[in-house]
């Protein structure tokens, strides 16, 4: 998760750069499951709100969580949890896995969008193009790579 927020590619028109942090999430909800993939998410995110320079841009620190990217840290939590109970390492066909990839992403980005609007208090219509449009081209490239990865190897814990 570390690796993958330093991989980003900023915007100019927000504060939310591109990163493959999603990527990761959906790989290790689907690996790992439910509980495993939350406790690295948490813990993940109690390295940067301890002030550990873990987050997108060598960042850290609690005021992370309160910003633009608060909302996603938060979503990311809740679509381990749920997609790691639905695909948790079992194996499922490619249509069920990125739908279900797909679902994880819908709420990422929708508590994205939702803290933008509530906590940013930024207007619906500039919050969209702020925290979700310029997001979906790569989280489908995204999330079709993690299915296909997914795919080629269900569980990688299983051989242990």
């Amino acid at each position: 998760m570390i690796i993958a927020a330093q991989v980003r590619i900023p915007l100019p028109w927000t504060p939310v750069p591109i990163t493959l942090q999603t990527m990761v999430v959906y790989l290790g909800a689907a690996w790992l499951g439910s509980s495993r993939a939350v406790i690295g998410i948490l813990i993940y995110a109690g390295l940067a709100a301890f002030g550990l320079p873990v987050l997108s841009g060598w960042q850290g620190g609690f005021a992370a969580f309160t910003g633009p990217t608060g909302g996603y840290v938060m979503g990311m939590i809740l679509a381990a949890f749920l997609l790691g109970r639905f695909l948790g390492g079992r194996p499922a066909s490619l249509p069920r896995t990125m739908a279900l990839m797909s679902g994880a992403a819908a709420l990422v980005f929708t508590c994205g969008l939702l803290h933008f609007v509530l906590f940013m208090r930024v207007p619906f219509e500039q919050a969209l193009w702020m925290a979700l449009w310029p997001f979906l081209p790569g989280e489908a490239i995204k999330l079709t790579l993690a299915a296909a990865v997914y795919r080629g190897r269900p569980n990688p814990m299983a051989s242990r």
